[in-house]
């Protein structure tokens, strides 16, 4: 899976070729020392190697909502027939392994308890990102929200100013092949939908962008009430029908808790004589009885006072 990412649809979407031995940067203390540390890095990049899971850290830009989910099949394949496909990963600028694809089979290889496979290549942030994208598009089929939170992922942590923002708006439709004017109005609707409600409904696979989008213009119109939803969705039907519930939880009018004015309940009309009384129809009998008592009283009040 390495050689076909690092093929040409990785060199197109980062728009360059990869290095040639010429520009590796090594400190040329004398032939013999350049020699090697020309040799180590070149095998570092290129190597597969058996790594402990545990010393390789996630990166900071998911590509799944829940890597783990239906993990117990890919633990049981590698568990019977070995772990075929290595990883990528990896080294950071402070020396640290990160992983760049293949988060399940490391999940999967650190709920065995056994070393993973892995092939280790020098790469930028930015390399990391593309890789990444380019790959998960061509070993399976992401949803539009797992590719959206992609993209704001990666617009999150790379275009962290104004001056950033626009590169890391090109690494996101490079990595992820897609229009350059999708990218924002993705971003959008990632970071316009509260996390816990795309958590609650799940990748959704199958529903396109459409549906998503009507969801995050609900969200933009009561954000406080998208995140009271989202512990009222059904977690026992699929992420589609999850999905279609939330538009019809926020869809529908929400009751108003505004109590009624008691004068709006009880209108009273005058026409010469005539006194007209219109309540509602639960508060008849009360009103009835409180005009009578009312009624007595004022003629009881008329006849003791003097003549």
């Amino acid at each position: 899976m390495a050689r076909k990412v690092f093929g040409d649809s990785l060199k197109n979407a980062m728009g360059k070729t990869p290095p040639s031995d010429d520009d590796l940067d090594v400190k040329r203390t004398s032939p013999t020392v350049a020699r090697a540390q020309a040799s180590v890095l070149e095998e570092d990049k290129h190597a597969t190697r058996l790594i402990d899971p545990t010393a390789i850290q996630m990166s900071a830009v998911m590509d799944r909502i829940d890597p783990s989910d239906g993990l117990d099949e890919l633990v049981s394949s590698i568990r019977e027939h070995g772990q075929k496909v290595p990883v990528l990963v990896r080294r950071t600028q402070d020396g640290a392994l990160e992983i760049v694809y293949g988060r399940r089979r490391l999940l999967a290889c650190r709920q065995l308890g056994q070393k993973v496979r892995a092939t280790v290549m020098e790469m930028t942030d930015e390399e990391a990102l593309i890789a990444q994208g380019v790959e998960n598009n061509a070993r399976q089929d992401p949803s539009f929200i797992e590719r959206a939170l992609f993209v704001a992922g990666i617009i999150r942590e790379l275009g962290k100013t104004d001056e950033t923002r626009k590169n890391a708006q090109t690494i996101a439709y490079r990595a992820l092949q897609i229009d350059e004017s999708l990218v924002s109005r993705m971003n959008r609707i990632a970071t316009g939908i509260p996390m816990e409600l795309i958590q609650a409904i799940g990748p959704a696979h199958g529903v396109g962008r459409r549906v998503w989008e009507k969801l995050f213009r609900l969200c933009e119109k009561d954000v406080a009430r998208a995140r009271e939803v989202a512990g009222k969705i059904p977690r026992n039907i699929p992420g589609p029908d999850r999905l279609e519930a939330t538009v019809t939880l926020l869809t529908a009018t929400k009751p108003s808790t505004q109590k009624t004015h008691p004068s709006e309940r009880v209108k009273i009309g005058r026409k010469g004589n005539r006194i007209t009384i219109d309540v509602d129809a639960d508060l008849v009998p009360r009103v009835e009885e409180a005009v009578r008592k009312l009624v007595t009283e004022l003629l009881d009040r008329g006849q003791d006072r003097p003549e």
